[in-house]
């Protein structure tokens, strides 16, 4: 009975080694990949809540993005944010109620400049990891079978779990997964975030970053 004990203790000591390897290979991958990917389309379903102390706020927003160098993006929002943000190489242009949009310069706008990596915010490397199975996610193309990995992070009184489902042909984080909780607030949130549809390089056509002044609106004075 010692004896079966010890071999299976050898045993999992490798392969837990060797699941933390796979993850963080993996999410090495993800950065790198995208990193390089300046140029790409996508949709996007977000969902969130955050709950404590009374409150239980909920919101789900669907989004088309498109993102080219130099300070080309268009980011547009259904649901419960219909915000536009259009970035024309030169010119911003923002509307966030369809009743008025204001106008500014593309160079000084952080978001007009949107590589995968920044969309993605995946900042610093986690305290720890690993891969914790398999599932798929449905894009426009087809099923896509990923790995599922998990993360983990403390920064002061926050703690976050990030679970992402990463298929590793691309490599592409299909489904990103973030849950926190304030030790000292009690307050938790989670983001789910699920691409249903992604192509890297795509040929754009000339209305993609054209800005479309929505019916009856009138121009505003931008935000200081």
């Amino acid at each position: 009975m010692h004896r079966l004990l010890w071999i299976a203790i050898l045993i999992s000591v490798p392969l837990r080694a060797q699941n933390v390897e796979d993850a963080t290979e993996l999410l090495r991958k993800v950065r790198s990949f995208a990193d390089r990917t300046r140029s790409w389309r996508a949709e996007v379903v977000e969902t969130s809540q955050m709950s404590g102390r009374g409150m239980n706020l909920q919101s789900e927003i669907r989004t088309k993005l498109a993102a080219q160098p130099a300070l080309k993006m268009s980011r547009q929002n259904s649901g419960s944010d219909r915000a536009i943000l259009v970035c024309d190489g030169v010119e911003t242009f923002y509307s966030g109620d369809g009743h008025s949009y204001y106008k500014g310069e593309a160079r000084v706008t952080p978001q007009c400049d949107l590589p995968l990596s920044k969309f993605y915010e995946l900042g610093n490397y986690p305290a720890s990891i690993s891969v914790v199975g398999r599932d798929h996610v449905r894009l426009a193309d087809g099923d896509r079978h990923c790995v599922v990995v998990r993360a983990a992070w403390k920064q002061g009184t926050v703690n976050a779990i990030r679970t992402m489902c990463i298929d590793p042909a691309r490599p592409l984080i299909l489904r990103d997964v973030i849950e926190s909780r304030d030790e000292r607030t009690g307050i938790k949130s989670v983001k789910t975030t699920t691409f249903s549809d992604f192509e890297s390089n795509p040929a754009f056509s000339p209305d993609t970053f054209r800005f479309s002044v929505p019916p009856g609106a009138v121009e505003a004075k931008a935000p200081i």
